[in-house]
């Protein structure tokens, strides 16, 4: 804990200092508000704000949300205010495990289980969604077993895909293609067709590592991805070698959409919701996005495309959308757990997700969510459980890197999963 705690003090220190020099906003909290919270959503300020209103005019408890982007200034205004004694009422660090670990035991995060116990709250979400921030037994990180944030809503990834671009092509846009072979075959059409077939947000890591995570469960199973982060079985397994493959098939295929690797995904959202590709690896966000940006876009959600040769389900990333911790240290902190319970009642959750076209963390909400976002509210059930460990950063950039290597031709497959093996091998070393 002492290791956690010292770790996580000098990551806040550095982001203060950061924030001291570079002249980062230092907005105080409002001196009349009960409750303020920092968040980063900035398309859901004028929907929380409309449910502070109505939780005022409820229980006479002022509620405050101020914003900050981009999530990189958020993240380093969080880290600062650690530092300095000034975290909001609630709050999210936006971190991994690993991180939300670090604060946690640094004494930043309050443990909600008590709360979320009394008249059956934890009942109400998404297993998956509530599970992201639940710190089971035995965790490596040495978190006292609990329930530490409120989910808000939940995701998934999957592929987004344009109907009339897909007739156009002479693919039949009520049957998108199912398996590998199917998907590689409908890229080659739409590319025949003059139209690009496949678009993401690649040249962040995360999201081509979530495409390829699909995957690595597909083909491992959740004992084979737990024996890879164990270091039992190396990244050159020819599992592994031929996730690479995939990504080097849709180069050759001519699959990916121009400057894909440097690609970020608001501009692969706007790639897909003008019409200048078929297909989209998004998550349940890309609803509301794409409304706003095309509300004619006409398209349809398909899982990504299973292996023929896997031996386990093809699931998906996803389960927790977005969160809110409530300050260990606050001294409202029983009324900022009460709002929490409130803003994730049947009530605001539906307003919620009217206003903001995401899935709702409350299941029972989910009912009634439009076609679309209903296909992904039924999916969340198929996405990656939370495991007990988590591989290292090390690994995982590496693993995001050389994906994009491979998709630029830099790397062969096997190149690729040597490279990753190679740094596995010497996290190892350092861990020891």
């Amino acid at each position: 804990m002492f290791k956690l705690k010292t770790l996580v003090l000098a990551q806040i220190t550095l982001a203060f200092a950061v924030c001291l020099f570079t002249g980062c906003e230092t907005k105080e909290p409002k001196p009349k508000a009960d409750i303020v919270i920092w968040h980063w959503m900035t398309d859901r300020q004028a929907a929380f704000e409309r449910l502070a209103d109505q939780y005022f005019k409820e229980t006479g408890v002022r509620v405050v949300f101020e914003t900050y982007a981009p999530t990189d200034v958020y993240k380093n205004k969080i880290s600062a205010a650690a530092t300095a004694a000034l975290l909001p009422d609630i709050f999210n660090p936006m971190g991994d495990r690993r991180e939300i670990a670090s604060y946690i035991n640094a004494g930043f995060i309050a443990d909600l289980t008590e709360d979320m116990n009394r008249d059956g709250w934890k009942d109400i979400f998404f297993e998956k969604a509530l599970a992201q921030n639940t710190f089971e037994p035995g965790n490596e990180w040495n978190v006292k077993p609990g329930i530490y944030a409120v989910p808000l809503d939940v995701n998934s990834l999957m592929i987004y895909y344009n109907k009339d671009l897909f007739t156009q092509a002479g693919l039949d846009p009520e049957n998108p293609p199912a398996t590998w072979p199917e998907f590689i075959e409908a890229g080659k059409k739409l590319r025949a067709a003059n139209i690009q077939p496949f678009v993401s947000g690649f040249g962040e890591g995360w999201l081509i590592g979530a495409f390829a995570q699909s995957y690595q469960w597909n083909l491992f199973g959740r004992q084979g991805v737990l024996d890879t982060i164990q270091g039992k079985i190396p990244y050159t397994d020819p599992r592994w070698v031929r996730i690479f493959e995939l990504f080097s098939e849709m180069r050759d295929n001519k699959l990916f959409a121009s400057g894909i690797v440097t690609m970020v995904n608001k501009d692969a959202e706007r790639t897909f919701a003008t019409g200048r590709a078929a297909m989209a690896f998004n998550g349940s966000w890309g609803v509301n996005v794409y409304q706003s940006m095309n509300p004619n876009l006409n398209y349809g959600v398909m899982m990504p495309p299973s292996l023929p040769e896997a031996k386990y389900p093809l699931l998906l990333f996803g389960g927790e959308g977005s969160s809110l911790f409530v300050n260990a240290n606050s001294p409202n902190r029983q009324k900022a757990s009460d709002f929490l319970r409130w803003m994730t009642q049947r009530g605001p959750q539906a307003q919620l997700a009217k206003e903001t076209l995401n899935i709702p963390s409350n299941r029972e909400v989910a009912e009634d969510l439009p076609p679309i976002l209903r296909i992904f509210s039924e999916n969340i059930k198929n996405t990656f459980e939370q495991l007990p460990v988590i591989e290292t950063w090390q690994v995982i950039n590496f693993i995001n890197i050389n994906l994009q290597s491979v998709i630029i031709g830099e790397r062969t497959p096997e190149q690729a999963a040597k490279e990753v093996q190679g740094e596995k091998e010497r996290q190892m070393k350092v861990a020891k």
